[in-house]
């Protein structure tokens, strides 16, 4: 009896997990409409803050020109560009020189 029960227990944890996995998907691709501007402008930030981190200074810069576009009035993207810009530069000079092409 108690195997079953354990069973049971499993089987309802297991579908809640794939019905979870299933939600989050379908949100993941609403439209961003009516969201207000400084929601995506700090996803933006937020965004090319991981880029950052990431060494992927591209995207970064893209994300923070977004994040400016959105909501011109915040002081940090403007040092975070700058920031990106530092770091790239000291990427380039820590590089070997055979790898510089």
């Amino acid at each position: 009896m108690s195997v079953i029960i354990i069973g049971i227990v499993a089987l309802v944890a297991l579908i809640m997990v794939i019905c979870k996995g299933k939600w989050r998907k379908q949100t993941d691709q609403l439209p961003q409409e009516g969201v207000p501007p400084e929601t995506l402008a700090l996803e933006a930030f937020t965004r090319g803050n991981t880029c950052l981190a990431e060494g992927k200074f591209a995207e970064a810069t893209a994300a923070f020109h977004r994040a400016r576009e959105l909501d011109p009035k915040r002081p940090h993207v403007a040092d975070r560009l700058a920031e990106v810009v530092r770091q790239q530069q000291a990427a380039l000079t820590t590089q070997p020189a055979s790898s510089i092409s």
